[in-house]
């Protein structure tokens, strides 16, 4: 190998990446200097990064292009080579950058392919692949645009390219993936909102289309098989989950706490408790982990009910502190994947004659106060069990359409239901069940960005849910519910269910509910089916 004559500084900017940053590194440990630019982190990378350098800077992001600009200006070389904390020189591309700095240029920069992996599978096609980006230049003539999200990379010809590829192992999976897509779309409807031109649901539509259609068609992403449907999708779903973010930062519906405020009933306030002579005991079961932000309001409308039992998932917040000011007894249990088993445990730990459970996010209005109390006062009554209506709201509005207003089976007599399933788990009564015509008001999300994260969270577990429960089924329906099923969901929400009257959110409430479904089931196809690929792991680096 030849020896560089140029110095390079190689500069990587991090943020909790203990667990990527060594192998990084140890791919440009052959530089002259390393820059390590990082972003507050709370783990072990800064440790890490210190074996291999001792020019670690601290420094927060204001922005993507600013904090890349920063980075770079630190460098003392005058080539500087940008990585990433999931990036890695492969051993050829190394050869290249040397024996073109060794033997000089008149480039001010080059360009470098990446070879993107989610897991172990090479996206070899769909607009991934070469994927070259301007990564090795001359740090004086070179700037990133200093926005915060795909900052435009400004640099004076001429440039070159480089061969090579660096490795780049973008994801882990697609939960990662959907992670880091959250959080870009927050970014770009910010990037939106500050444009005069704004970005009106049409065009974003048709972006959205196009951008599927470019990454699975024109740039051949159906090569990649059933990863490549996915992939494309998902680059369409970019735009349209943008979109709402954007249209979310123009509703005015915050209050000062954050939260989307629910029209209409917040609950029963009241502290007196009906007579408990002559009725059967209640006992109100609640699931709870870090719900500081919502869960008054739930007590707040149950205070009247004889006992309180709240099932906590050791909360770091102050959610144990707020249920024990109202009386709640408090049983602390690691939450792991299985809700049914949550709600049973908080069940064997009540008392009453009755059982009623809520999430942290819902409140009894006075019309199901009342229902109940008729209920719990007729000593004749020879129900089990009975279902209520539950009044979603979605970003401050009743979904009266959408398939989202719909009856809920969570209220029975203690000893005569059980729950069955982990996620999608379902109250099994023995004996007869009634219907109470008034109903509770769910307001479960405050912003798209939560709707994502809890989401991305509850399908990872449904997905595991299945393959547990059923093994490796038949490639004919893992295809129908990635490539068709959501779809028709699509249609039944808006079309038969009638999303549609409800404006901008019938729509968006439609897709994202189909997606949903789609990247639930696309998370269990790469559970079972996903194989490493030629090119893939460990031989990606050699």
């Amino acid at each position: 190998m030849n020896e560089v004559k140029t110095k390079l500084s190689a500069v990587v900017i991090t943020k909790n990446e203990e667990k990527r940053i060594g192998e990084c590194l140890e791919s440009v440990k052959w530089a002259d200097e390393i820059i390590v630019v990082d972003d507050g982190s709370t783990d072990r990378t800064v440790e890490i990064a210190g074996k291999y350098t001792d020019k670690i800077f601290q420094h927060g992001m204001s922005n993507e292009g600013a904090h890349r600009n920063y980075a770079y200006s630190l460098a003392s070389n005058e080539w500087v080579l940008s990585i990433d904390a999931d990036e890695r020189v492969s051993p050829g591309l190394r050869e290249e950058i040397s024996e073109t700095l060794g033997k000089g240029t008149d480039c001010n920069g080059f360009t470098i392919p990446r070879k993107n992996y989610i897991g172990d599978f090479w996206l070899a096609n769909g607009g991934w692949y070469p994927s070259a980006q301007l990564r090795l230049f001359r740090r004086n003539e070179f700037k990133y645009e200093e926005v915060d999200v795909h900052p435009r990379a400004f640099m004076k010809d001429p440039r070159g390219e480089l061969k090579n590829p660096i490795i780049h192992h973008s994801y882990r999976d697609l939960e990662d993936f959907m992670a880091k897509q959250n959080n870009q779309t927050t970014r770009e409807s910010g990037k939106w909102s500050g444009s005069e031109k704004g970005m009106p649901l049409s065009r974003a539509v048709r972006r959205s289309i196009d951008r599927y259609l470019r990454a699975y068609h024109r740039k051949r992403g159906k090569e990649d098989g059933l990863y490549g449907f996915i992939m494309a999708v998902l680059g369409g779903f970019y735009q349209i989950l943008s979109y709402a973010k954007y249209w979310e930062s123009g509703l005015g519906l915050k209050d000062n706490r954050g939260l989307y405020p629910v029209p209409g009933s917040k609950g029963v306030k009241t502290s007196e408790k009906p007579p408990l002579s002559g009725r059967m005991k209640l006992s109100v079961v609640i699931l709870a982990r870090n719900e500081e932000d919502k869960i008054a309001d739930c007590l707040e409308s149950i205070k009247w009910v004889d006992e309180i039992v709240v099932v906590d998932g050791f909360s770091t917040d102050a959610t144990a502190d707020i249920c024990e000011k109202y009386g709640a007894k408090i049983v602390r249990h690691k939450f792991e994947g299985d809700f049914g088993q949550e709600r049973n445990i908080g069940n064997d730990n009540a008392s009453g004659d009755w059982i009623l459970q809520l999430d942290a996010d819902e409140v009894v209005t006075e019309g199901f106060k009342k229902a109940v109390i008729g209920i719990l006062k007729n000593n004749e009554n020879d129900h089990a069990a009975y279902k209520f209506l539950r009044k979603n709201f979605f970003m401050g509005h009743f979904m009266r359409y959408g398939g989202w207003y719909h009856y809920s089976h969570h209220f029975f007599r203690k000893g005569y239901a059980r729950y069955d399933g982990r996620v999608h788990h379902q109250l099994v009564v023995d004996g007869k069940t009634g219907i109470i015509d008034e109903d509770i008001e769910h307001n479960p999300f405050k912003s798209f960005e939560q709707i994502i994260d809890r989401q991305n969270r509850y399908t990872t577990l449904e997905a595991r849910e299945i393959l547990d429960l059923r093994g490796r089924v038949d490639d004919k329906e893992i295809e129908y519910n990635i490539r068709v099923k959501p779809f028709k969901l699509f249609r039944k929400f808006y079309i038969k269910k009638m999303g549609f009257r409800e404006g901008v959110r019938g729509l968006l409430f439609s897709v994202i509910f189909a997606w949903t479904h789609f990247i639930k089931w696309a998370k269990y196809w790469e559970m079972v089916s996903v194989e490493k690929t030629e090119g893939g792991g460990q031989e990606a680096d050699s």
